[in-house]
């Protein structure tokens, strides 16, 4: 049984592959355009790469939930070459955190120093995505999926839900990984090693504008994601994310919640340092962290990080997998995708502010979930502007 198919009154979707086809094959050309004349192109081009291949998984699912059969090793083959592209990703950023690098990083022509705390290291974050990998596999098993499926929207008979459910626990595990084995987060770990200068070759308004770009590109991901044009036409698409014009109720909940949020975040997080130290946990690298976001401390910044994070995530997880996963696995998601750049402490922040944008979506919608998420972003960039941290 596929996931039902949603109409309205307006033109019905097309289930025919053909222009499916033709789109990856026109994205595959942009992108190596954009790859061969560089520049701006390229700063655009580049920035799809965080939403798209989820999309060309979704899109593939549900031709092989229908009636298309080859779709079914198509999807396969999809989720392989995700799942190795995340675990190269994951395993390149913990090896080159265990590493000592040479005197001009990763363009050095001296061989780095690997010791045997490193070797060992580098051991347990291949046999943690591999265990990540084998973990998301069982929720193929159908007793786990219909245990799931009294707890959230899950539908256990859907294969769209299955694969979703599969990729978003493998995912979510895999980027906790090298948290996990190397004790910090792998990219503060590595701007401690290179320095910021040597980490990005982008200058801060390139930065910011790739912020831009990744939101232009995964407004139209997040629409594919849900079945726009293969089982949803527009209408029913914007219900089924969320995406409702806010009413005055809901544009004062937003604010009052995003607002409130910010402030007692700013009046807890103190309180949690403080905490953390007393208990000798480690905690989030500030100075690093600094450098990893200093194009975005400004008020241009604020506002950008504020729209960007905002509508992107709140699309992507509150708008088209919590309906689907629930609260809990889409926040554990929404979560493990700043594991790179957090520690455990700032982690429990965003899982906490997961939550507020995750109730916000359940008893209102996803644009006043935005609005929270948004605001909250806006205000906390801008207290680093002000107070200069």
């Amino acid at each position: 049984m596929s996931e039902p198919v949603v109409l309205t009154s307006q033109q019905p979707p097309i289930r025919r592959p053909g222009s499916w086809i033709a789109g990856v094959a026109g994205y595959i050309l942009l992108i190596s355009v954009g790859a061969s004349v560089g520049g701006e192109l390229s700063l655009f081009t580049s920035a799809s790469f965080n939403a798209l291949p989820f999309v060309g998984l979704a899109i593939l699912a549900y031709f092989a939930g229908s009636q298309f059969n080859w779709a079914w090793i198509a999807t396969g083959l999809w989720v392989a070459l995700l799942f190795g592209l995340t675990a190269v990703y994951a395993l390149g950023l913990g090896i080159v955190s265990l590493i000592d690098l040479p005197p001009g990083g990763l363009n050095s022509t001296e061989p780095p120093n690997i010791s045997p705390n490193a070797m060992f290291g580098i051991l347990g974050l291949m046999l943690g995505i591999f265990a990540s990998i084998g973990i998301g596999m069982l929720t193929l098993l159908p007793p786990l999926r219909q245990g799931l499926a009294r707890f959230t929207p899950f539908d256990p008979s859907s294969f769209v839900h299955t694969i979703a459910l599969m990729v978003v626990v493998t995912i979510t595990l895999m980027m906790f990984v090298p948290l996990l084995v190397v004790g910090e987060p792998p990219l503060l770990a590595l701007i401690n090693s290179l320095g910021s200068e040597e980490f990005s070759d982008l200058s801060a308004d390139e930065q910011l504008r790739s912020q831009v770009y990744g939101l232009v590109w995964t407004i139209p991901a997040a629409f594919l994601a849900v079945g726009f044009g293969i089982r949803r036409n527009f209408s029913a698409t914007l219900e089924r994310l969320g995406l409702t014009q806010p009413t005055s109720s809901h544009l004062a909940i937003g604010v009052v919640v995003g607002l409130g949020l910010a402030g007692i975040m700013s009046f807890i997080l103190p309180l949690m340092d403080t905490l953390w130290q007393m208990m000798g946990w480690p905690t989030t690298d500030d100075e690093a962290f600094g450098e990893l976001m200093a194009f975005a401390i400004s008020p241009l910044g604020a506002l950008v990080i504020g729209v960007t994070a905002g509508l992107g995530e709140e699309l992507a997880v509150r708008g088209v997998l919590q309906p689907r996963l629930g609260i809990w696995i889409s926040n554990l998601f929404f979560t493990s995708l700043h594991a790179f750049q957090y520690h455990w402490d700032a982690l429990l922040v965003v899982f906490i502010v997961g939550m507020v944008c995750g109730l916000t979506r359940k008893y209102t919608n996803t644009t006043t979930a935005a609005i929270v998420h948004g605001l909250y972003n806006f205000v906390m960039v801008m207290l680093a502007v002000v107070f200069g941290q």
